[in-house]
């Protein structure tokens, strides 16, 4: 496979938590490499990975919203999505 990455990565080996909205809720998970603009993650058993989901290193205390950008068996690649800071959020609902 060739890597079109524009971005180098970290290579990690971490336990993370997914959240996703529906009937999957709450997975377990591995994140194989991380760079600020996203991750490679490892997780077995999950058919279809929805298009967006969030990712937690520590029991959700903190997270980053992912977009998928790619699947390959029990791979996948995301990006992770702007956060919004509070004071975003407060001039939206003004």
């Amino acid at each position: 496979m060739n890597d079109r990455r524009s971005i180098g990565r970290t290579r990690i080996a971490k336990a993370a938590l997914l959240f996703f909205s529906g009937p999957a809720g709450v997975r377990s998970c591995g994140v194989t490499d991380v760079t600020n603009a996203g991750a490679g993650i490892r997780i077995a058993g999950l058919a279809t990975p929805p298009p967006n989901f969030e990712l937690s290193f520590n029991n959700f205390r903190t997270i980053r919203r992912c977009r998928l950008i790619w699947r390959d068996g029990d791979s996948l690649g995301v990006a992770f999505e702007e956060q919004n800071t509070q004071s975003d959020q407060d001039t939206k609902h003004r």
